[in-house]
């Protein structure tokens, strides 16, 4: 039986490097002897529907054990209660269950006081994608569904053609916030992709995109074989037309801010498995909560993602390791870059 060719180690492009160990140890975040949890980064996450539940478990612990000083975790009642006995460490918000007129508005009221006190936002684990989603998206963005803003003389070239106007911003309760950086995920991703010219709408340079090659289609419209053939070019490309960090999953998986990309050196196929995404969004988060820039963020989770992966196969092998493995692989990852402490 036929098995298909390893996926070769890419050639770096233009402005390209390597998130090495030299990268992470540059980069990663120091926390000073003293310090109080929300001066370290307190991370929100958005997350979690009935039948996603265990996504929005594995954000959450990811950014805890990625170094977030606070995880709150922002969902449904019956995710809080499924999960509140398994993650004691995290706070909850408990949003709205239900579509009903006023719903997303009450939901915005009860993470107001975390939005202000937060410094990143996790968004879409397992939200979901229906009408709820759909309602709480449209409110926390400030554009979509009733609050769509459709600029007709918005171009599709590059971010030179875009103008976030100040009311897009103050009908957003999360760009409202500038201290507030964002990773949008899984169905976030799927609702941006049905907003035109969603990047319109967004400040620049403060979220985190991380689609995989499906994601990425239907941002694009570029077809799965497109993407996967050069992902590094993908999210060098969208990155500079979006204005965004842009974290491209794939087998050498790679992150662009558009001026520069940094390629993951090892991609181990013990991460095709469900919910290392969801891992992989916590732990970007927690590392924007903790002051990093945005491909920094990208990078470094890029780095300690695979670094775990590895590690751990070699006490579950590369068909064992689970998603559930993974945020305390990194937080071994990241234990053996150095102590993170500095006197004041």
């Amino acid at each position: 039986m036929a098995t298909e060719a390893p996926v070769s180690k890419p050639d770096l492009g233009h402005n390209a490097s390597w998130a090495d160990e030299t990268f992470a140890q540059r980069v990663r975040p120091r926390r000073k002897t003293g310090t109080h949890k929300w001066e370290v980064g307190g991370v929100i996450v958005i997350a979690g529907s009935p039948s996603f539940i265990g996504a929005a478990y594995l954000a959450s612990r990811a950014a805890g054990r990625a170094g977030a000083g606070i995880v709150c975790l922002a969902s449904g009642r019956s995710v809080v209660v499924a999960l509140a006995g398994v993650m004691p460490e995290v706070a909850h918000i408990v949003l709205p269950e239900t579509d009903a007129p006023g719903s997303a508005r009450r939901a915005v009221e009860r993470l107001g006081l975390h939005l202000k006190k937060a410094k990143s936002v996790v968004i879409g684990p397992g939200l979901g994608d229906d009408e709820l989603t759909d309602h709480l998206l449209s409110a926390l963005f400030g554009f979509g569904g009733k609050n769509a803003q459709v600029g007709s003389n918005i171009g599709f070239g590059g971010p030179s053609l875009v103008t976030t106007s100040a009311r897009d911003v103050a009908n957003s309760p999360i760009f409202g916030h500038e201290h507030l950086k964002l990773v949008i995920d899984a169905d976030a991703l799927t609702w941006l992709s049905r907003q035109n010219e969603w990047w319109a709408h967004m400040p620049q340079g403060r979220a985190v995109l991380t689609p995989h090659p499906g994601e990425m289609a239907r941002l694009t419209g570029l077809s799965t074989e497109e993407i996967v053939a050069d992902p590094s070019q993908v999210a060098r490309k969208y990155a500079t037309k979006w204005g965004q960090a842009v974290l491209m999953k794939s087998a050498y998986s790679a992150a662009s801010d558009g001026k520069a990309t940094l390629v993951a050196g090892d991609a181990p196929a013990s991460l095709a498995t469900a919910g290392t995404g969801d891992v992989l969004s916590g732990t970007v988060g927690a590392f924007l909560a903790q002051g990093l820039a945005p491909l920094d963020a990208a990078g470094l989770a890029l780095f300690a993602g695979a670094k775990a992966a590895r590690t751990l196969e070699h006490r579950f092998g590369d068909l064992g390791v689970i998603a559930t493995d993974m945020p305390d692989g990194i937080a071994g990852v990241l234990g053996k870059l150095g102590t993170g402490n500095e006197s004041r």
